[in-house]
């Protein structure tokens, strides 16, 4: 009899440590709100990482936290739990992807929050299905007037109806302000765009003329940026954005920076690498986001496409992520950041590993509802988790 108990005994201490060691494990891996205070980072960035769209919390990079932050951050961001200070600034990806989108990928766009007392927020593009994202940040939609448009292909300017459009229905009662690139004809820039968009949705216009919240907040007051030099295009309540010309197919495409008491964001769209961008980032920037496309060899892979044809779309109009590396080393950003570059378990190993060849400094690989909280003493990186079934906020 004591020696059967005994062997009782020894099975559930084995049980118990199994289960201990089982538990650890999957702390290692997922971490939850209650497991830590702090950003946690991936032990590897490779095939088996789990990535957003299936569900995971961590951000694709090796330094979840540069610096030494004042105060904690929880390892994901919960929309709505968190007051951004006086001096913060917050960027979020609402669309990471290709032209091509996707449920996993919403096209190109990042979010810009400031902690000025106006409480700013700046669209940097709009493709289709960002502002699905955007809605589940909780953000008023009476602050969604500004956008900065790097050029005018599809994926950068999708949900432009939906913005100028069905947010004004959501309570939106003044216009949206647009600004982009001059083009090296009139038809080609921004404004030529901004009449035809307008004249394409006159009938959505007039039927807003009997809507509760008016028409007027279903227009756009579009200003046009030069293409051909850096200039400072926006001066307006501490925060100042400068726009610079970047290289991508035609002549018309800028970059964009943006200033606020200290911190720093520059931002390319899309372009092949260029001198400008590096100067951009003089003096120091805080976060760098750099477009990318997979490498010809993985882009021939996933688009079965010839060799040839996948290097003409990787190196003559756009970034591989071994050029994004070199860019990284010689701008030398706090936080330097792959964007544009469709993310699956076939993508995201081989361009970690390319980036790694080149450049040993923090980095991330942009995916849907990365956050980037940016203060003087650090650069916190994580994952928002947001509602997918939210309704557009009203109200301030």
């Amino acid at each position: 009899m004591r020696n059967s108990a005994k062997i009782l005994c020894n099975v559930l201490l084995g049980f118990c440590f199994l289960v201990l060691i089982q538990a650890c494990a999957t702390k290692t891996s997922e971490p939850s709100m209650s497991a830590s205070n702090a950003p946690h980072a991936l032990a590897a960035i490779d095939e088996s990482t789990k990535l957003a769209y299936e569900g995971g919390t961590q951000p694709l990079t090796t330094t979840p936290v540069v610096g030494k932050p004042a105060r904690q951050y929880p390892p994901v961001f919960v929309p709505g739990t968190e007051t951004l200070e006086a001096g913060e600034m917050r960027v979020t990806i609402l669309g990471s992807g290709d032209p091509f989108v996707k449920v996993s990928q919403a096209s190109a766009s990042v979010l810009v929050e400031v902690g000025n007392a106006e409480r700013d927020i700046f669209f940097f593009d709009l493709g289709s299905g960002s502002l699905a994202n955007f809605n589940g940040l909780k953000l008023p939609v009476a602050s969604t007037t500004k956008v900065f448009l790097t050029h005018l292909h599809a994926d950068h300017v999708g949900d432009m109806p939906t913005l100028v459009w069905s947010l004004a229905k959501a309570g939106r009662s003044v216009p949206v302000e647009v600004w982009g690139p001059a083009g090296a004809t009139r038809e080609l820039g921004t404004l030529a765009y901004a009449e035809h968009l307008l004249a394409a949705h006159a009938w959505d216009t007039a039927s807003l003329q009997e809507h509760p919240s008016g028409r007027s907040g279903a227009r756009m007051i579009a200003t046009e940026v030069p293409y051909d030099k850096p200039a400072v295009v926006y001066e307006r309540n501490g925060v100042t954005i400068s726009s610079f010309p970047v290289k991508h197919i035609l002549p018309g495409p800028v970059g964009y920076r943006v200033d606020y008491r200290g911190r720093s964001m520059v931002f390319t769209g899309d372009t092949m690498p260029t001198e400008s961008t590096v100067e951009a980032c003089r003096g120091g920037v805080d976060l760098l986001i750099h477009e990318s496309f997979p490498s010809a060899s993985v882009f021939a892979k996933k688009a079965n496409v010839t060799f040839e044809q996948a290097e003409k779309v990787v190196n003559y109009s756009h970034t591989s992520p071994v050029m994004a590396a070199k860019i990284f080393k010689a701008a030398g950003a706090r936080m330097s950041v792959l964007w544009h570059l469709v993310v699956d378990h076939e993508t995201v190993g081989p361009a970690y590993q390319e980036v790694r060849s080149q450049f040993d400094g923090p980095v991330t690989i942009a995916q849907d509802l990365t956050v980037f909280n940016i203060t003087k003493e650090a650069v916190v990186t994580r994952q928002a988790i947001i509602d997918p079934v939210a309704w557009p906020v009203m109200g301030k």
